[in-house]
């Protein structure tokens, strides 16, 4: 992980345990799906197909076989389809036990994102927002981490 001396120290710190939580989520995702890519939602795979396309057109040294699995797959997916992931119907029943109700884990993920967004975008962060992030940061983390 790149550090990003751009940001306040504050942030700085943030953007890394975000980035550590994302992280966290793709190897439960793995896990959860024992590595198999086909379990992941049609809607996931199909974004996820596209980033490719389009990384492959940009860098043609690419490594086609790495992004046939299911961890290759998911470090191109996003934060909302990690939840679209976890929260599937189909799904559900495979995360349900440590994540218990999917309100109150779009809520958290809600809050992760605009941090997330705001920090790797160069918005400004105000204090509700980190403070929220700050909070879902530590739920994630207890929870997976």
């Amino acid at each position: 992980m790149l550090e990003r001396r751009d940001l306040p120290p504050q942030l700085r710190e943030l953007d890394a345990r975000v980035e550590s939580v994302e992280l966290a989520l793709r190897l439960h995702i793995a896990e959860a799906l024992r590595s198999d890519p086909t379990l992941l939602p049609q809607r996931v795979q199909q974004k996820i197909a596209e980033r490719l396309q389009i990384a492959a057109r940009k860098d043609a040294t690419l490594d086609g076989e790495r992004y046939v699995s299911l961890d290759g797959k998911l470090e191109y997916s996003d934060l909302r389809e990690l939840q679209d992931t976890i929260t599937n119907k189909g799904l559900w029943c495979r995360f349900e036990g440590r994540f218990a109700n999917k309100e109150t884990l779009g809520r958290r993920f809600g809050q992760l994102a605009d941090l997330r967004n705001g920090i790797r975008h160069s918005r400004d962060v105000n204090e509700i927002t980190r403070k929220e992030g700050e909070a879902a940061i530590l739920w994630f983390e207890q929870l997976i981490e």
